[in-house]
């Protein structure tokens, strides 16, 4: 009797063992409820149906990951703590599953920090040197990265970043991985020599060219009127655009106005002055506040998908700061889709409604115009 409740007692230990051994960064992609598994949907099932299906990956806010100037964060949300074991374990995860996944990008939509300090952005590093030689991708100024104002805690009163001093263009035009990403001259592919925060990266992916281009928080005119030239010298490349601000919390709204010092456009200007004008820009991608979507018609009658997620605001419990919760976004080509599903890696959780797991119907067939 007493060697039966010993064996009982092992197997128990055992089974403890081999959930934990998933935990973490090793853990595998499981589904959420009522869902196949995300990487048999993503990868698997995928490259069954379609040899050319590929994902990108959204990194939303990480500013309270980062947060440990004042620990706004942990005022929020006292019984937090340190969160920078999130950033981290997303950068793991997306390193983990490049090839499950066929993850051809990572995009970082902005708020890398919370206050532009030289510690937030060592957390910022440390994650994304998981990536560097692993993963491609493109990082984006929002307006905590910028013009803080530690009388105040204000953010954006002018354009001065530490930005640079941390992922400045030798970064990635150094860094052999980034080769197929440039044309032949880098410099071109940066607005101001020595700043990353208006950049432009190439993508061959699914049988397609791709432009993905970076613009700063509030671009300038002279930013618009870069990211214009880029373009139009690029209209056989499907363009994504990537900004910081841009839709509002309020569904279907771009941003109109806001309380930033610095002089720049907003989502709606951006929209007139360079998204609609090109019959390429199939997508915006941004972050700071909360998720939103917005599908539009540009002045040649093409598509665009505008969406957004940043999960430091909260709207349910789960999410508070965050929580490690990030946008897994494939293309599907044979099938004219992109399929978007929100996971945390740290909580092991999907978020199932509605404006967290949709499909995106466009068109891949063909060319770019």
């Amino acid at each position: 009797m007493k060697r039966w409740i010993l064996l009982g007692l092992v197997l128990l230990l055992l089974s403890c063992y081999s959930y934990a051994s998933l935990s973490g960064q090793d853990r595998e992609l499981d589904a959420p409820p009522g869902h196949a598994s995300a990487s048999t949907t993503l990868a698997h099932e995928g490259s069954e149906r379609d040899s050319d299906s590929f994902t990108l990956i959204v990194l939303p806010d990480t500013q309270g990951y980062a947060d440990v100037r004042h620990k706004e964060t942990q005022k929020h949300w006292p019984d937090i703590g340190d969160q920078r074991s999130c950033f981290f374990q997303q950068t793991a995860w997306i390193k983990q599953n490049k090839q499950k996944l066929n993850i051809a990008m990572a995009v970082h939509v902005g708020d890398i920090t919370q206050t532009d300090h030289d510690a937030e952005w060592k957390i910022a590093d440390t994650a994304f040197k998981v990536l560097d030689d692993h993963v491609p991708y493109v990082v984006c100024s929002g307006n905590h990265d910028m013009g803080y104002l530690p009388q105040n805690r204000g953010t954006s009163h002018s354009r001065d970043s530490r930005f640079n001093a941390y992922f400045a263009p030798a970064r990635f035009t150094n860094n052999p991985l980034y080769r197929p990403y440039f044309g032949v001259d880098t410099k071109q592919h940066f607005l101001e020599e020595g700043e990353i925060e208006n950049y432009y990266l190439f993508l061959n992916a699914g049988g397609m060219k791709f432009l993905l281009i970076t613009l700063e928080f509030k671009p300038r005119d002279e930013t618009l009127a870069w990211a214009n030239r880029v373009v139009s010298q690029h209209p056989d490349c499907r363009t994504l655009v990537v900004t910081h601000a841009y839709l509002t919390s309020k569904p279907g709204k771009r941003l109109s106005t806001d309380k930033y010092k610095v002089q720049g456009n907003s989502g709606e200007e951006i929209w007139k002055k360079f998204v609609s004008q090109h019959r390429n820009i199939f997508m915006v991608l941004s972050g700071h506040a909360m998720e939103n979507r917005l599908t539009s018609k540009g002045k040649h009658g093409n598509v665009v998908h505008q969406v957004q997620a940043d999960y430091w605001y909260w709207d349910i419990p789960k999410i508070g700061a965050g929580s490690g919760f990030l946008r897994i976004m494939t293309f599907y080509p044979d099938k004219n889709k992109i399929e978007v599903l929100t996971y945390s890696p740290v909580l092991d959780e999907f978020l199932t409604r509605p404006k967290s797991s949709f499909a995106l119907n466009y068109g891949m067939n063909g060319s770019a115009n």
